[in-house]
């Protein structure tokens, strides 16, 4: 639940620089060279996704199937970490609208967690459970456990039995509000019933878009009553500059980006860093 201490988490006094996917509009998506360069650049947060192979290991994934990244059909559940392995990772990334494909045949291949928390030790990870196989929580918290990486991951998915059921193997774990905790709550704020529709909180972030179809998520009374119950507000997804201004006015906690300089670039001309 919310920490009673009254810290945010991750809490480091500006927004944290949140690297979608690494930098993954320099390099193909949830690679370890994607996340070097963000590294690199200095962010403070990897984003990632978590999919299950047929062999119960986890690789950082975003896509259900395999075709938009690698170009191979199929599901990624459907196949060996060793036959992942052999696909190119860097087969589809095109930094030109598909003139030139500078990542392919360079040895770029499927990173799995337990390879991405050996090469960088002391960063944070947010971790989006992609599964929906009620395996896939139990998988992802014994490699946190064995990493003893309980304290710099924060868990989160678009489905809301594998974040309960992440809570229940890890309640240490920090972890993101699902779908319908932040249906809640927004209903809630926008209503003025939040102390009545939520009575607490379970989770320490709400992860979430400026607007959802028509509707507008991110205002500073929404940042305002997470912060009031000690929950951080991370946005995604925000690639320019003037949203970037913006959520660092209304006091966002972190900025999801697949443009990492960008936003560092930002935070050091208001000399936040």
């Amino acid at each position: 639940m919310a920490d009673p201490s009254g810290k945010i988490v991750f809490d480091i006094g500006r927004p944290l620089i949140m690297a979608h996917r690494g930098d993954s509009a320099s390099a193909p998506e949830n690679t370890l060279l994607s996340m070097e360069r963000a590294v690199e650049v200095g962010v403070d947060v990897l984003e990632t996704d978590a999919r299950m192979t047929r062999d119960r290991e986890i690789v950082l994934f975003h896509d259900e199937t395999l075709e938009r990244t690698t170009g191979v059909t199929g599901r990624v559940g459907d196949y060996t970490l060793e036959e992942l392995k052999q696909m190119d990772a860097g087969w589809s990334f095109s930094p030109d609208g598909g003139r030139t494909y500078p990542f392919r045949g360079q040895g770029l291949t499927i990173v799995t967690l337990r390879e991405a928390f050996e090469r960088f030790p002391e960063m944070k990870f947010n971790i989006d459970i992609k599964d929906r196989d009620s395996r896939a929580p139990r998988v992802l918290a014994e490699i946190i456990a064995e990493y003893d990486r309980g304290d710099s991951v924060i868990v989160g998915s678009f489905h809301d039995a594998q974040v309960v059921a992440f809570r229940r193997l890890m309640p240490e774990v920090a972890t993101a509000a699902n779908p319908s905790e932040v249906t809640r709550f927004l209903f809630g704020v926008k209503s003025r019933l939040l102390p009545l529709v939520v009575k607490h909180c379970e989770y320490r972030a709400l992860q979430v878009p400026i607007k959802y179809g028509l509707i507008r998520v991110v205002t500073e009374r929404f940042i305002r009553a997470a912060h009031e119950r000690s929950v951080a507000v991370h946005v995604w997804t925000v690639n320019d500059r003037e949203t970037m201004e913006w959520l660092i006015e209304v006091g966002a906690d972190g900025i999801f980006t697949d443009n990492p300089g960008l936003l560092r670039q930002v935070l050091q001309d208001r000399s936040l860093i």
